[in-house]
């Protein structure tokens, strides 16, 4: 498969943005934004939205924490400075499979035994960090308190206004998939096939004149706080983001879990490398989003992201993706 690169261009999104912490249980960790004046050599990427969401959850905190948009460009970037911004950074599992595969990152010695309770790695770059969840959001100032699920989100005549979701293949497809009446057990199956992405891209063709495009967790905060959407997908940790008087809640049902991990850019010095590492996999630095996610046992049929389908199809669907938002409606 020839691959492509992960980049995606830039969207012109409105700018303004403002902030609102959120609050969470206390036996959350609160992070401290780190003052302009840290070293960037001791910093730690983490999870944009996380540290105004307290979703970290880290028994000692070591090093300052800086919030980062988690794209394989901004990696690369940090990677090939002269000196690397972070110690390591926090990315989903495909973000470190390519920038493992590209030498971004650091290929880490296997720990001296492994821990019965830790899962194992899922990349030889990266260490466990977690879990972050893509939820539907909706403005029940203008929608109502009702949750509404993937198929009201394709519901135009019902629930007329704009959608916005990630311009990247991964979720979007999945949710298409699930929004066309496919159950989340049976989405990588489906998608698997070329059936499935046509179909797949059938269903995104329908919400074509009404979509909205975010690439960064950030953009997906300024159309919330702008009101460009009705309802987005997004990562749950950004509804901590959002102006007083922004009404957007989260939908748990049908919620997409992508996996985390700790990765070190290739330019970080050894001595440091080693140092983070030992913190990383004695500490256990986590992220866990889900303190707000429905306790009652219910079954909000979440779908778990699948890294090792990802990892090898992602290129050939981004490239569909792209096409398919340069050919004519």
């Amino acid at each position: 498969m020839l691959l492509v690169t992960l980049c995606l261009p830039l969207l012109a999104l409105p700018a303004h943005a403002t902030t609102h912490h959120a609050h969470h249980s206390a036996h959350h960790a609160h992070a401290v934004k780190p003052a302009k004046s840290a070293s960037p050599k001791s910093v730690l990427a983490v999870v944009s939205g996380s540290i105004d969401a307290h979703s970290l959850l880290m028994p000692d905190q070591p090093y300052p924490l800086k919030e980062w948009d988690g794209s394989l460009s901004a990696l690369r970037d940090a990677a090939t400075a002269r000196v690397s911004p972070w110690l390591a950074a926090m990315v989903d599992n495909t973000t470190l499979y390519a920038a493992c595969r590209d030498g971004i990152v650091q290929t880490l010695p296997a720990p001296p035994q492994a821990a019965p309770a830790r899962p194992a790695p899922s990349s030889p770059c990266g260490i466990q960090a977690g879990e972050e969840s893509i939820v539907l959001a909706w403005d029940r100032g203008r929608l109502g308190d009702a949750a509404p699920d993937w198929g009201d989100f394709w519901d135009i005549a019902r629930h007329p206004g704009k959608r916005a979701l990630r311009l990247d293949p991964r979720g979007t497809l999945e949710i298409a998939l699930m929004a066309d009446g496919v159950a989340p057990g049976d989405v990588y199956t489906i998608l698997a096939t070329p059936a499935g992405v046509d179909r797949a891209f059938r269903k995104l063709e329908q919400l074509r004149p009404y979509l909205v495009w975010w690439r960064t967790p950030e953009e997906a905060s300024r159309i919330m706080n702008s009101g460009a959407a009705l309802m987005l997908s997004t990562p749950y940790d950004r509804l901590a983001d959002l102006g007083p008087r922004i009404s957007f809640a989260a939908q748990w049902r049908q919620s997409l879990r992508q996996k985390l991990s700790w990765a070190i850019p290739r330019n970080v010095p050894a001595e440091q490398t080693d140092t983070v590492i030992r913190m990383l996999r004695d500490q256990t630095p986590l992220h866990d989003d889900t303190q707000d996610a429905p306790q009652d046992g219910r079954d909000v049929r979440v779908l778990s992201m699948n890294d090792t389908f990802w990892a090898l199809n992602f290129d050939a669907l981004q490239k569909r993706l792209q096409a398919w938002l340069t050919s004519a409606p």
